[in-house]
Parts: structure tokens; sequence; C-alpha cells
């Protein structure tokens, strides 16, 4: 918890898998998280290219691999 109180069990909400008190937990849920949607859409674009190459690689070298056997 934030403020430290003692809490009975009735006054007490679990979020997060932590205790919290209502005014606690009316400051986390009011918290706002910012992101940067531009670094979010990089990240995705660098792991989707990361994984296109990388299948593009498995595929030719699996064709290598069948194409020595016959």
């Amino acid at each position: 918890m934030i403020c430290a109180k003692t809490l009975c069990q009735e006054c007490a909400t679990q979020w997060d898998g932590i205790w919290h008190c209502a005014g606690c937990l009316g400051t986390l849920r009011r918290a706002k998280v910012e992101r940067s949607s531009v670094l979010s859409w990089l990240g995705v674009l660098t792991v989707s290219a990361l994984l296109l190459v990388a299948g593009a690689r498995l595929m030719v070298w699996t064709a290598a691999v069948i194409a020595g056997l016959f």
C-alpha cells in the first residue's frame, strides 16, 4: 500500500496482487501512464521485420536441405 494504513478485510481491495485502501486505489486508477506511440510502432515494425527475415532464411535453408536429400 502507498499510505501504509491498517485495513480490515472489508475495507481492502486487491489490485495487481496488492491490497489497497479506497484512497490509494483511487489514486492508482487515476494515474495515467503515457507511452510514446511512435516508439511502440517502431518496436512492432522492427520485431515484425526481424521475424520476416528469420522466417525467409529458415524456408530457404529448409528447401536447400530437402533438395540435397533428393
